[in-house]
């Protein structure tokens, strides 16, 4: 395969080049992956590895490592008056999105011969890549801020990683991390916000809603946005439908991020092409998404572009109501998650009577609970 810069437009064999274009500092893409073709979906698999002729990451030598991820709910439901899906990604092996993407990029780095996975993570990433090293006999070292909610720390550390915890704020622990992952060749820097791998991975979540939806594409994919991988994914999957001619639309999609690290959203409102990073330290119950430098910032506003998409920012108190009332329906998700029911309710009224929504649920309810005191 090829990685490409989608900004600077250069290329280099996947297998030699760094994560970072060496020309515009953006972070790389596959190019060049094989057409989407619905006649080479493995009906015996229930997971992402159905689509494995579309995911060119195993070495032939090599078993798969899974834990059968992927192919999870499409759920049909009522939200503020709407009807929408809910696209239950928290019911993944352990408990977040972020499995599709890292199973994608373990089996890519076993290839590469690593022996030592290192990742920073506000915990979701971070407990995903522990798990998923374990499955495959690797070492992990996760990074995390101090302040990351304890059950990830503990998911983490039960794994079996090692587990350091780095005072300060969020990219405090990308720095130490990046660091790391420079000392020894065969450390791999596992970077969910970096690696082209994930992002590939999290493609198959487009796959997966095109056939639920009787092998239909929604009218609009709605996601929670940090660094972005869910929706930038999601929106890859999509286009590479659309350019393998088996679909001949596009969703709109809705990036959603919670105050005070809005800073997709600011661009987009203001019609800019890249965001202008901000330095914050506060904490916010919507922890995976508290990031104030989007590493694909650049493409992630590209995609709301070009879908003719928007962008919402939602506020602490609207993410705590949703999030109560999505467990009174019987939801229970991680406050990140609730930020897309939060933003549906509060731009309703962009949505057509009849249209498909799907929505993102990125994280399980034990991932970041609510205290018995609140």
């Amino acid at each position: 395969m090829i990685t490409y810069c989608p900004t600077s437009k250069f290329r280099a064999p996947a297998e030699l080049s760094p994560l970072r274009c060496p020309v515009s500092s953006e972070p790389l893409e596959y190019a060049e992956l094989p057409r989407f073709d619905p006649d080479l979906i493995d009906v015996s698999q229930i997971g992402l590895w159905r689509y494995a002729a579309m995911l060119p990451v195993v070495a032939p030598d090599r078993e798969r490592i899974t834990l059968g991820e992927g192919w999870t709910p499409l759920l049909a439901d009522t939200w503020s008056g709407l009807d929408l899906l809910w696209k239950f990604d928290a019911l993944m092996p352990t408990g977040s999105y972020k499995d599709r993407g890292v199973s994608v990029m373990v089996n890519w780095l076993l290839g590469l011969g690593a022996l030592t996975v290192v990742d920073d993570s506000s915990g979701n990433a971070g407990a995903s890549l522990a798990c998923y090293a374990a499955r495959a006999g690797l070492q992990a070292c996760i990074y995390v801020p101090a302040s990351a909610p304890a059950p990830k720390k503990a998911q983490i550390a039960t794994y079996g990683a090692e587990l350091v915890e780095v005072p300060g704020p969020r990219d405090a622990s990308t720095k130490a991390a990046a660091a790391a992952s420079r000392m020894v060749k065969s450390i791999k820097y596992a970077s969910h916000a970096w690696h082209p791998a994930f992002l590939l991975g999290q493609m198959t979540t487009a796959w997966e809603i095109w056939e639920q939806l009787g092998r239909r594409v929604p009218d609009w994919f709605v996601a929670p946005v940090g660094h972005g991988g869910s929706l930038l994914g999601t929106w890859r999957g999509f286009q590479h439908l659309f350019d393998s001619g088996v679909t001949d639309r596009l969703p709109k999609l809705m990036a959603v991020q919670a105050e005070p690290y809005t800073p997709v959203y600011d661009a987009f409102r203001s019609g800019q092409d890249m965001i202008t990073a901000t330095p914050r330290m506060a904490h916010i119950r919507a922890d995976g998404i508290a990031i104030s430098a989007p590493v694909r910032a650049r493409a992630l506003l590209d995609a709301l572009y070009r879908s003719h998409g928007t962008a919402a920012a939602v506020s602490e108190s609207e993410v705590d109501d949703c999030h109560k009332r999505m467990a009174a329906q019987g939801l229970f998700v991680e406050p990140t998650s609730a930020t897309v029911a939060a933003a549906i309710e509060k731009s309703r009224k962009l949505f057509r009577p009849g249209e498909i929504i799907v929505a993102a649920i990125t994280g399980h309810g034990l991932k970041n609970p609510p205290l018995m005191d609140e």
